[in-house]
């Protein structure tokens, strides 16, 4: 995690309304950053249109986690570091309350801040066609016809065959959702690196595997088994099998998160997961 002294000239709003009393907020906050001298800009399209954060400094997200994912093309193509606002649950990556930030954005506005550089996953098909994900890139079964088979290659050294329900490819930031949920490891936020996690592999002795930020994976289908539907970030981007092979990398951009300097990701993970004792969360 990375201080910085600059302070914020121009924020976006980037509102999810479909959260009762988000765009309420972002008019609160707005008001706030106004005050202070900030130009500001709200915005209720999803995902965030891409040249919505052109020339600013800041994107707050207001909704969730799933918001602050709509707003990550936007913030590669320029840059601006994003903050999450959660309305509902303790978010892994919208971690402040509105209360909260109405409270700390004047002296987030200062300059008063921490960035983390968080890894993107880039999803190449053949064809060319590229999409990031903060989270994960996601290849899985859905039509209900059975196991799927995929061939994993790393840097053209086979891997593995996998005949299972499906692969996750998750970033550290990631690590904490689906991978999560299916059994792989949880990984410091500014690791560089990928989990490749099965799901229900038909092998046991299939399991999650770590491979360096340099490391290109590429995943081929099976041509004669069902083919895997693939979603980047929990949206389906690709589902024919004409899109195999697909190269998966850590990309060359990161996402700038902004959080407060005395933020612990590992604070918000022992609340999330119940660990440990109470008194020390």
């Amino acid at each position: 995690m990375k201080s910085h002294p600059k302070a914020i000239q121009s924020i976006t709003f980037a509102v999810n309304s479909t959260k009762a009393g988000a765009l309420e907020a972002a008019r609160f906050l707005a008001g706030i950053a106004e005050c202070e001298g900030v130009k500001t800009s709200i915005s209720t399209d999803y995902p965030l249109p891409a040249d919505a954060t052109l020339g600013q400094d800041l994107c707050i997200a207001i909704g969730g986690d799933g918001t602050l994912l709509g707003v990550l093309d936007a913030a590669l193509g320029s840059g601006s570091a994003v903050l999450g606002v959660n309305l509902g649950k303790l978010g892994f990556l919208a971690t402040f309350t509105q209360q909260e930030a109405a409270k700390d954005l004047p002296a987030l506005i200062q300059g008063n801040y921490a960035i983390t550089e968080r890894s993107v996953l880039k999803c190449t098909t053949c064809h060319s066609n590229s999409v990031y994900g903060l989270n994960d890139v996601v290849l899985k079964e859905t039509a209900g016809r059975g196991l799927i088979r995929l061939q994993v290659a790393t840097d053209g050294n086979p891997v593995s065959e996998y005949h299972c329900d499906g692969l996750i490819f998750a970033t550290p930031t990631g690590s904490t959702a689906y991978n999560l949920s299916a059994g792989g490891p949880i990984i410091g936020p500014e690791v560089r690196a990928i989990a490749m996690t099965p799901i229900c592999p038909h092998t046991l002795g299939n399991r999650s595997v770590i491979f360096d930020n340099a490391t290109e994976i590429s995943v081929t289908s099976d041509e004669a088994g069902p083919c895997p539907r693939i979603t980047v970030d929990g949206r389906v981007h690709f589902e024919d099998c004409d899109n195999f092979p697909i190269r998966i990398n850590v990309a060359e951009k990161t996402l700038r998160l902004m959080q407060n300097p005395d933020h612990s990701h590992f604070a918000i993970v022992r609340n999330k997961l119940d660990w440990g004792d109470p008194a020390i969360r």
